[in-house]
């Protein structure tokens, strides 16, 4: 990531900390609706999710700048969810389904260099996501 696509993403991350319930259901309406199997994921009650999932991105924009620290926290990340049962190909609707979140709570601030900039972001904490959730399957020998 560049730069300025730290300064982007910070910048809009600045109101999903100011609206995080209103991101988070923006998240989750939209994953749910164009990935229905992943609801299967999450308990019933989703409160506790929401403000799981705003305090995760929160923590991994504020990590951005740093990198080793960034892709520590995003491969513990990946390591919870392939144990919670979560595949390679539900990250790119994940991938959307923040995007998305996003652009609602941005509103007049988003705009093509923020959608590049959040894309961008998700691609890193995907692959260090996936990275961890490979580690997660070792084995050690007995």
């Amino acid at each position: 990531m560049t730069p300025e696509q730290v300064a982007v993403v910070q910048r809009t991350a600045a109101m999903i900390e100011d609206d995080g319930d209103r991101f988070a259901r923006a998240f989750y309406d939209h994953l749910f609706e164009r990935r229905p199997s992943a609801r299967c994921l999450f308990p019933p009650e989703l409160d506790l999710q929401r403000s799981r999932l705003v305090e995760e991105i929160l923590e991994l924009v504020a990590a951005a700048a740093d990198l080793p620290s960034f892709l520590e926290r995003a491969r513990e990340l990946g390591r919870r969810h392939q144990a919670y049962g979560v595949h390679v190909d539900d990250y790119p609707f994940v991938g959307d389904a923040l995007v998305a979140a996003v652009a609602v709570v941005a509103a007049d601030q988003w705009n093509p260099e923020a959608e590049a900039a959040w894309r961008r972001t998700y691609v890193l904490i995907s692959e260090a996501m996936l990275e961890g959730g490979q580690a997660g399957l070792f084995i050690p020998p007995a």
